[in-house]
């Protein structure tokens, strides 16, 4: 199916009749593109997006939210998707958030950290095995382990010196994202090179090129996102679409009204595990004496976490009231809603060598951790 815009969706791949399978499945849509006009506002176009997402769950038989994709042009369209998600129990990844790679991970580095100490030494599978089963579990243990999974196949299970391991797990972790896990939130850009069952794309922003991309670029970009889905494609809209054509055979236009007052529980605010939002020199500024060295070396991802208002900063505390870091002086809460909980989200290591050479004079470490918490907030009643 071509536009007039000259984005071509691809039904080359489908094995049945145009619609694919879900032309037996979806008696709705039959297998087309859909356009789902709902109102205007993020949270409506979230909510009124992931509710198609759980009708199609429900019609398809071997349904994974693990194959499926909500793609926005920008990142903040994403976050009310995220809460949504949640508050119905669906498993959520967002790609987007801005934490540095696996590489710099606490769990990462004492991987490393053991490989260095075999002086070159042959490795096996297993020997592997064993130095990642001496960390302490975490989500990026997990993710460590996929990419043992990874080197098995690449080398047929043969062990290989220490030193090539290294380097084979310093490119792994530059490019790796893991294996899927749940319903994937991402921009359009973070999708490219990646593909799933079913994909709904977001509105709002994609007619407009960013800084420095030339008038053709959000098109682009846009037949992208398209071309990621493989069975179902949703693209949202409250108008007239900027690259769809509403008069196709192949694309049916529906209009949806999100029923927020349907949403179990109170309304909660997810902040994105983001970098920036966390004062990352806040370790390496005390001296080795202050209780910030002392809590965080006991730390674990996952723990939870209190946020304590400190003057005009918030301090990431332990629940033994022990400082873990602070936030950025950036770094505000949703308005009108109150922290409700929160947890280790990584444990990073950070240096001088990181921070601007302006400030490395108020450092008293050459190395530290730092952690980056996941933050729950909810909205306060009668807001």
């Amino acid at each position: 199916m071509k536009t007039g815009h000259g984005i071509t969706v691809d039904r080359s791949r489908r094995k049945e009749r145009p619609g694919g399978v879900m032309e037996r499945l979806d008696r709705v849509a039959r297998g087309r593109v859909q356009i789902l006009c709902c109102p205007s506002g993020n949270d409506a176009q979230a909510l009124a997006a992931l509710n198609e997402m759980i009708r199609l769950s429900g019609l398809v038989p071997d349904w994974s939210w693990k194959r499926a994709a909500i793609i926005s042009r920008d990142r903040q369209k994403l976050l009310p998707v995220r809460g949504f998600a949640e508050a119905h129990g669906i498993p959520v990844e967002m790609a987007n958030e801005n934490l540095p790679g696996v590489w710099r991970k606490r769990e990462m580095q004492a991987f490393i950290g053991a490989l260095r100490e075999g002086h070159g030494r042959m490795v096996t599978l297993g020997a592997l095995t064993d130095i990642l089963n001496a960390i302490p579990a975490s989500r990026w243990t997990d993710r460590i382990g996929e990419g043992i999974g990874q080197l098995a196949r690449e080398t047929d299970g043969k062990a290989l010196p220490s030193t090539d391991l290294i380097e084979w797990f310093a490119e792994w972790s530059r490019d790796t994202w893991g294996e899927l896990r749940g319903l994937k939130l991402l921009t359009a850009h973070r999708a490219k090179g990646l593909e799933f069952d079913d994909v709904v794309i977001l509105d709002g922003g994609w007619e407009k090129p960013s800084r420095n991309e030339n008038e053709d670029a959000p098109r682009q970009l846009f037949f992208v996102a398209m071309t990621r889905a493989r069975r179902n494609l949703i693209v949202m809209s409250n108008d007239n679409h900027e690259y769809l054509p509403t008069k196709s055979p192949a694309v049916v236009t529906r209009h949806v009204v999100a029923d927020m007052s349907a949403m179990p529980g109170p309304r909660r605010f997810f902040q994105s595990r983001e970098m920036k939002m966390v004062d990352l020199s806040y370790a390496g500024r005390q001296n080795h004496r202050h209780p910030v060295h002392n809590a965080i070396s006991t730390a674990r991802v996952g723990d939870p976490i209190r946020l304590t208002r400190m003057g005009d900063r918030w301090q990431i505390e332990d629940m033994r009231g022990r400082p873990l870091g602070r936030m950025a002086r950036a770094f505000k809460p949703p308005a009108n809603a109150q922290f409700t909980d929160g947890q280790i989200a990584a444990i990073i290591r950070w240096g001088k060598a990181d921070a601007d050479e302006a400030f490395h004079h108020v450092l008293h470490q050459d190395e530290w951790e730092v952690v980056v918490p996941e933050l729950v907030f909810q909205l306060m009643s009668g807001r």
